[in-house]
């Protein structure tokens, strides 16, 4: 029974150290069989003291379009533990052919994210 008890206790304290590391990742829309990455946009920023970065990526960047209509947006949080970023989709996404995606950052931490971009193959 004692052992029953260890090994219960052990896998709580795995089971929580990881889900501790892990990070915000979000996902927009459906990532289909014949959808393809169209786009990637890396956000990176140091940290800072007292201050919180916050960064509005546009896609496609200005000047340049898109004939793809987006089926999904995957962001990819590498943070670490304690190092929690937020990505908000403001407009477009999934079934139009533009985003507007903001990222924040906590308080004295640092920024690290990756955008991808999903469309199906045009013919």
């Amino acid at each position: 029974m004692k052992s029953l008890i260890r090994v219960l206790v052990l896998l709580a304290a795995v089971l929580a150290l990881s889900v501790g590391v892990l990070g915000n990742n979000a996902t927009w829309g459906h990532i289909g069989y014949f959808d393809r990455v169209i786009a990637r946009d890396r956000v990176e920023h140091p940290a800072n003291w007292f201050t919180k970065h916050k960064e509005t990526i546009l896609y496609p960047p200005k000047g340049h379009e898109n004939f793809n209509i987006l089926t999904a947006i995957r962001v990819t949080d590498y943070g670490g533990p304690k190092n929690f970023g937020q990505a908000t989709l403001l407009q477009g996404g999934p079934g139009h052919f533009n985003a507007t995606i903001e990222v924040r950052s906590q308080t004295r931490r640092p920024l690290n994210m990756t955008i991808e971009y999903f469309g199906r193959a045009s013919i």
